[in-house]
């Protein structure tokens, strides 16, 4: 009977070290697994510069549209000027402000005229009686170096009809 008791023994001695090996593998692979971390592990908005590694991220990791010149290096915003491209057409230039008045008696029209200086053209122009708000109408003439306005005075003083160009070089 003992001897039936120890041949049970011998026969499980190699079943108990083959478990053990196992035990002792599966808790080591445990431990190993225990140390990694995966996105779901990491609350949002926790993770600062600090916490990466310089010059890991990539064009990848960054998601388009979020970067501003600000969060590049100055000679890389410098890089990604191109060339200066050709001049633009001639514009305007040399503004001039004409001012020409005549007086208008009461109950009466008038006319006035002005001109702007040599080469410069009119852009803009505009009258105005000074004490009344009858209207007015101005004319530009077709070659856009005068124009003209005319005016009726309904008031029973006289007034004074002004006419104000603005003339500039045009190129």
């Amino acid at each position: 009977m003992f001897d039936n008791s120890l041949g049970s023994v011998r026969r499980g001695l190699p079943t108990l070290a083959i478990a053990g090996v196992l035990v002792a593998v599966s808790a080591t692979s445990g431990a190993t697994a225990a140390f990694v971390i995966t996105g779901n592990d990491i609350k949002n908005g926790t993770i600062t510069s600090k916490d990466i590694k310089n010059e890991t991220l990539k064009s990848k990791d960054v998601k388009d549209g979020t970067l501003r010149t600000k969060d590049l290096k100055a000679s890389t915003v410098d890089d990604l000027k191109g060339a200066t491209g050709p001049a633009g057409a001639p514009g305007v230039s040399g503004y001039q402000l004409i001012n020409a008045s005549v007086p208008i008696a009461a109950d009466a029209g008038a006319t006035v005229e002005a001109t702007c200086p040599a080469g410069k053209k009119v852009l803009s122009a505009a009258a105005h009686m000074t004490a009344s708000f009858d209207g007015t109408a101005v004319d530009i003439d077709a070659g856009t170096t005068k124009a003209t306005a005319k005016a009726w005075n309904y008031e029973t003083t006289a007034d004074t009809l002004s006419l104000d160009l603005i003339c500039a070089n045009v190129s």
